[in-house]
């Protein structure tokens, strides 16, 4: 212990005062023999048995003591999930429905060919298709063929034995002739007698005095009849000024181009495709009849139902398309909404003019460096219909 200590100044009552050579500490021996309490233990002993200096700080140390930092554990990288396995489904097929039970009946060689496919996951599950073995037959040369021709023979035989005894007579069996017997030129005669007029078809109605309950015969008649009415008339768009309401409401309002527009949408997407030849008039409200609309709400272009109408003719294959605009104010480039629905309309042949070719000073109320351009956007490069020379 000599070694490790310096010495230092004596002390008769605390005895020889020695510092350590490591940490400054001093070390006291007392005078005479050291008495050691029960359950103490000297730091000395500790140092001997274990080779190491125990330091501890004193009182004279100037450093500050930094208060222990706990670290944050962490976490743990977790494990990747193992992947999941297909679903398999080993569900049979349920039984035969009432329609499928004539193909095992007409066949005669067994049941249907199953095919079962397991549909993987996110998909509703399993996919089961049915295939008739005729389907799959082949013949002598190797040629894939759907149905026999034997069969197609006795259906075609059963279908004409059937439409002649429909026409034959209960009395002296003579065939009679109705007029879905006559060739479809005579029939087409009858329609253009019927529905097809020189002039236009004006809605508002105006001269409107043909009636459309020949169209009612049948379904065949009504097909056959549609085509030529939409395709061979000409059609006149014009705004209705008159006015119109229930009972309960104090003013009545406008009509405009509400009938219009019932109209287009009552005949249906098969017969808007019919139509050839439309002249639309486009016009403002009168302030007479609409007082509860500002200036600018009476424009044509803030219509909302003549924009559907715009909609609605889009889906046609017109031939030709004239345009009448009346409007208080010019259409510009800047009204671009309404600009958007018209260019909607394509047809082989645009044109402006007015509703009667008897007006005079007609000059349509458009800006003209628009029309040039709104007419080439509209008209189609890929003529459908071939002129009549």
């Amino acid at each position: 212990m000599a070694s490790e200590t310096t010495g230092g100044d004596d002390s008769p009552e605390l005895g020889s005062l020695q510092y350590h050579k490591k940490t400054g500490r001093p070390v006291r021996r007392s005078a005479g023999k050291v008495t050691l309490q029960a359950g103490y233990v000297d730091s000395r002993v500790i140092e001997e048995e274990c080779g190491e200096v125990i330091e501890s700080s004193s009182e004279d140390d100037e450093e500050i003591i930094q208060p222990l930092r706990l670290r944050k554990r962490k976490r743990s990288v977790s494990l990747e999930p193992p992947p999941l396995d297909d679903i398999i489904r080993y569900d049979e097929p349920e039984g035969m429905s009432d329609e499928e039970e004539p193909l095992r009946k007409n066949d005669g060689k067994g049941s249907p060919v199953v095919l079962q496919f397991n549909v993987p996951l996110g998909f509703h599950g399993p996919l089961v298709v049915k295939l008739d073995r005729a389907l799959l037959q082949r013949n002598v040369d190797g040629e894939a063929h759907g149905f026999r021709m034997e069969q197609m023979k006795k259906e075609l035989q059963l279908r004409t034995k059937g439409s002649t005894s429909r026409h034959m007579r209960a009395g002296n069996g003579r065939k009679s002739v109705g007029f879905m017997d006559l060739p479809a030129e005579l029939r087409n005669k009858v329609y253009r007698h019927l529905f097809v007029n020189s002039d236009f078809i004006t809605l508002p109605a105006r001269h409107l005095c043909r009636s459309g309950q020949f169209l009612s015969t049948c379904r065949l008649v009504y097909s056959e009849g549609c085509s030529v009415l939409y395709s061979e008339n000409k059609f006149l768009f014009d705004r209705n000024m008159n006015t119109r309401g229930t009972f309960w409401e104090p003013n009545p309002k406008e009509i405009g181009y509400k009938d219009v527009r019932q109209f287009l949408k009552s005949i249906g997407p098969e017969n808007l495709a019919y139509l050839r030849d439309v002249k639309l008039v486009l016009e403002d409200a009168r302030p007479a009849t609409t007082p509860y609309l500002s200036h600018d709400q009476r424009r044509y272009v803030n219509d909302q139902h003549l924009i559907d109408v715009l909609r609605l003719l889009s889906l046609a294959k017109l031939r030709r398309f004239s345009l009448a605009l009346y409007g208080r104010r010019s259409l510009a480039r800047s009204d671009i909404k309404f600009i958007g629905y018209v260019q909607r309309i394509k047809a082989d042949e645009v044109v402006t003019e007015p509703v009667h070719p008897t007006t005079w000073r007609y000059s349509p109320k458009i800006s003209p460096s628009l029309w040039p351009d709104l007419r080439d956007s509209m008209s189609r490069k890929n003529k459908l219909y071939v002129k009549d020379e």
